[in-house]
């Protein structure tokens, strides 16, 4: 039996997708068909958040494919994050609530996650404009 679904994990993943400006393109499923947010350097699950509330989303970083140096920085900078798998150079992290945007940085750099580019409205409507131009011509 599945504690926590497929279906149940990627709500909560998006919101913490979106709380730490991650592209929409690092959600994916893997090789089990559960849901996470993909990295250069790891990736992030949501999972049952306590043993009281099993349906209280959680979220475990996996930080990977950094020195033991490495590592270290990114248990000093992620250190609002329990520990829960501490190797010589990787290991794994939990944190039960969404980050703040300092923490959101620190996730995105130690897991390797790209930034979602960040557009006014004003960018958004000069490329709405440029590509209505680019059609147009193209026809």
């Amino acid at each position: 039996m599945d504690i926590y679904p497929p279906a149940a994990q990627r709500p909560p993943l998006l919101k913490f997708a979106k709380a730490i400006g991650a592209r929409g393109s690092a959600i994916r499923r893997d090789e089990c068909g559960d849901w996470r947010i993909n990295g250069s350097h790891g990736h992030i699950f949501a999972i049952p958040g306590s043993l009281d509330d099993p349906k209280c989303p959680g979220f475990q970083f996996l930080v990977m494919d950094w020195t033991a140096k490495g590592w270290s920085n990114a248990k000093r900078a992620l250190s609002f994050a329990r520990v829960t798998k501490d190797g010589d150079d990787e290991g794994a992290l939990f944190l039960n609530r969404l980050p703040t945007t300092d923490e959101a940085s620190a996730i995105r750099h130690y897991v390797g996650i790209a930034k979602k580019r960040d557009m006014g409205e004003d960018e958004v409507t000069r490329r709405r404009e440029w590509a209505k131009a680019q059609n147009s011509s193209a026809a």
